[in-house]
C-alpha cells in the first residue's frame, strides 16, 4: 500500500527545538542533514502550529504553566557584555524552582513558555493530522518531539513538556486504540503513568533498567492498574545489548501486542539515545536494529507518528533519524555525507553516516534472563487482554 509521508516543520520550530540546553542545536543538524539529501522532496510538509495556555492545560497544571510563564520574560542576573542586543538563548533565568523541576537537569532560561508551547504544539500539529486523514494511512515525522518523562506539574529528565501525552489525547478524541512504542533507552514513565488505568492507550516500552540508571522505573512486572491492567508492558534490559537480541524480542512481543489488542493507530517514540555511543546510553545498538524495528510496525499498516526523544550524542542521533527518514522514504542514501551540508565538519573525521556495529560495552544480557521476561510479559497478555472486551 502506497503511503503519504508528511514531515512537520518550520524554521520557528528548528529554532526553538534548538534551545532545549540538553540538545543545543541537535534539532537543525538533524534537519540540515535530511535536508541534504533531498529527502525532503519526498515528503509533504507540514507547518506546526503553536499551542497556547488551554492546550497545556489538558495536561500539565495551572501552576506549573504559571512557573513557565514567571520564566518566560525573566530579567537575567546580568547582562552579557553590557549589550542591548543579545540572543535569547544566552540568558539564563537566576531563579530556580526545585519544585517544578526547573532546575539540575531542567534549568530554566527566558524564553522557555514559548519553548514548550512549540514543541507540544508540533506534535499536537501531527496528532490532528492523522485525525483528519487517517483514512490515508499515513506516516508523520515529527523529530523535535518525544519528550517522555514530563509529569503534570514538573519538569525532569531534560523535558519540559510532555508533548507525547498532549499528542496522544488529541488522537484519543478520534481513536478508542492507541499503541505508543517507546523506544528510547530510557523508560517511557510519564506517558506509561498517564494512562495506565486506561485501555485507549496501550504503553510498549523496550528500554535499559539497572540500579542507578535513569528513571529507574519499568519493570516487566509492570501492568498498568485498575481497568487499564494489562495494557502496559515494559521490557527492560541491561547494559550492552545487542541488535541480534533486541530485534529478536522487539518482534516478538510487538506482534503479540498487536494481535491482542488490535490497535487503530500507533505512536512510536525513535529516542536517539539508544544508539551506541551516546553518552547517557548503554546499548549495541546501530541504526539499522532500530530501522529494523520501525519496519516492522510500519507493516501493521496502521496510521503512524514517529517522533524524536532522548539522544546526547548529537551527530549519532542525528545520522539515526535521517537515516530512518530515508528507509521510511523509500530511498536509498549514500553513505558519504553531502559535502554542501550546513554542518558537515561537525560529521568526522570519517563524514559518513555509519555507525560502527563493533560491540563496543560489555553485553550484560543473558539470553535466558531475557526469555523469562518474554514469558511473564506472554502470561500477562493472554491473563489480562484475552478477557479484555468483559
Amino acid at each position: 500500500m502506497s503511503r503519504k509521508i508528511k514531515y512537520v516543520y518550520s524554521d520557528y520550530l528548528i529554532k526553538q527545538a534548538n534551545k532545549n540546553p540538553a540538545v543545543k542545536g541537535r534539532a537543525s543538524l538533524t534537519h540540515n542533514l535530511i535536508h541534504s539529501y533531498g529527502l525532503l522532496e519526498h515528503m509533504e510538509l507540514v507547518r506546526p502550529r503553536v499551542c497556547n495556555t488551554a492546550d497545556l492545560r489538558a495536561f500539565h497544571t495551572a501552576d506549573y504553566i504559571a512557573k513557565l510563564d514567571n520564566y518566560e520574560n525573566c530579567t537575567p542576573k546580568e547582562k552579557i557584555n553590557d549589550s542591548d542586543s543579545v540572543e535569547e538563548e544566552d540568558l539564563n533565568c537566576s531563579l530556580f524552582s526545585e519544585i517544578h523541576g526547573l532546575s539540575y537537569d531542567c534549568p530554566p532560561w527566558r524564553g522557555i513558555k514559548s519553548y514548550v508551547c512549540c514543541i507540544a504544539g508540533s506534535t499536537m500539529t501531527a496528532s490532528d493530522n492523522l485525525v483528519r486523514y487517517h483514512k490515508d494511512n499515513e506516516i508523520v515525522i515529527n523529530w523535535c518531539g518525544g519528550w517522555h518523562h514530563a509529569r503534570r506539574d514538573k519538569a525532569t529528565g531534560f523535558c519540559y513538556v510532555n508533548d507525547i501525552v498532549l499528542g496522544l489525547l488529541v488522537l484519543a478524541k478520534k481513536f478508542t486504540k492507541i499503541l505508543y512504542i517507546d523506544l528510547d533507552n530510557h523508560h517511557g514513565d510519564a506517558v506509561e503513568w498517564t494512562f495506565a488505568a486506561s485501555r485507549r492507550v496501550f504503553t510498549l516500552s523496550f528500554h535499559q533498567l539497572e540500579c542507578g540508571y535513569y528513571p529507574g522505573t519499568g519493570s516487566a512486572l509492570r501492568r498498568g492498574r485498575d481497568k487499564g491492567m494489562g495494557f502496559s508492558v515494559n521490557f527492560p534490559y541491561k547494559s550492552g545489548i545487542t541488535g541480534t537480541q533486541y530485534i529478536k524480542y522487539f518482534k516478538k512481543i510487538s506482534s503479540k501486542v498487536f494481535n491482542y489488542y488490535e490497535p487503530e493507530i500507533c505512536v512510536v517514540q525513535c529516542g536517539g539515545d539508544v544508539i551506541v555511543g551516546d553518552p547517557l546510553g548503554g546499548s549495541n545498538l546501530i541504526p539499522d536494529d532500530l530501522i529494523n524495528c520501525v519496519k516492522h510496525i510500519l507493516d501493521f499498516q496502521k496510521p503512524t507518528l514517529l517522533l524524536g526523544g532522548g539522544g546526547y550524542n548529537l551527530q549519532n542521533s542525528s545520522r539515526y533519524w535521517c537515516l530512518l527518514t530515508a528507509a521510511v522514504c523509500g530511498i536509498s542514501i549514500n553513505d558519504d555525507i553531502p559535502a554542501h551540508n550546513a554542518d558537515f565538519l561537525t560529521y568526522g573525521p570519517d563524514y559518513c553516516l555509519t555507525i560502527e556495529s563493533k560491540l563496543f560495552l560489555k553485553n550484560n544480557n543473558v539470553d535466558e534472563d531475557l526469555d523469562k521476561q518474554l514469558q511473564l510479559i506472554e502470561d500477562g497478555l493472554e491473563k489480562y487482554l484475552n478477557c479484555k472486551e468483559n
